[in-house]
């Protein structure tokens, strides 16, 4: 008779460690990951589809030939180094995350929806890139993913059981910070689209530059022996 109370505290016991064990199964951040990163295979993989080799036809050359699919070729080096920033940003940023919750899930997949028409983007300058339209569509989805990597950022950020680690207020700014600016930045390039195709494709060009040059400043100035998180 003694060992019933025993033998109902060991049950109670194991059923909180499989309620827990099925708590941290329903959380763990593994399934966000790979559905993430399968979507930004996908995404790649479609970029370089939209680049064909060139037709010759009677009467022009090779080198008028490959001419003709510049405007391509520049889309696709653009929007594949921008899939590149996008998936090591969502690296970098799931590597501080422990835990998912419902919210971050969702944020999650509204953050796919602009990456995944990144491929259309990328045709529509590929073969109108002097089309004020096609640059601000392009311009627009650009927007829209840096708005929900700054909304997904302060959302995790903001809740510490998500974490491994507390961030602290400077990491936190410089992560909002690397997601703000390029947003601006697409924003600027979206305006004068109407006004200057030339200037607004140029801009979409060279952010990743700026983007990578303020990376190496903010790694530059964090403490000695201390890891800031990379949002890059």
């Amino acid at each position: 008779m003694a060992d019933q109370p025993e033998g109902a505290v060991g049950q109670a016991r194991q059923g909180d460690e499989a309620a827990r064990a099925m708590l941290e199964r329903a959380h763990d951040p593994a399934r966000v990951l790979a559905l993430s990163d399968g979507v930004f295979a996908i995404i790649i993989t479609l970029l370089v589809l939209e680049v064909h080799v060139p037709e010759l036809t009677q009467g022009h050359s090779l080198n008028e030939a490959l001419a003709e699919v510049r405007p391509s070729l520049t889309a696709f080096v653009i929007s594949f180094v921008l899939a590149g920033m996008y998936w090591v940003a969502h690296r970098d940023l799931f590597a501080l995350i422990r835990r998912t919750d419902r919210g971050l899930v969702w944020l999650n997949i509204l953050y796919l929806l602009p990456l995944c028409l990144l491929p259309f983007g990328a045709g529509l300058i590929g073969r109108y890139d002097q089309e004020p339209v096609a640059l601000r569509i392009y311009g627009l989805l650009l927007i829209l993913i840096a708005v929900m990597r700054a909304v997904i950022w302060l959302y995790a950020t903001n809740r510490p059981h998500l974490l491994w680690q507390r961030l602290d207020d400077q990491q936190r700014r410089a992560g909002l910070a690397l997601n703000l600016f390029p947003g601006l930045v697409y924003l600027l390039a979206f305006l004068v689209a109407r006004v200057a195709p030339g200037v607004s494709l140029l801009v979409y060009a060279g952010l990743p530059v700026l983007y990578f040059l303020s990376i190496t400043v903010l790694r530059s100035g964090r403490q000695r022996n201390r890891e800031y998180a990379d949002f890059t």
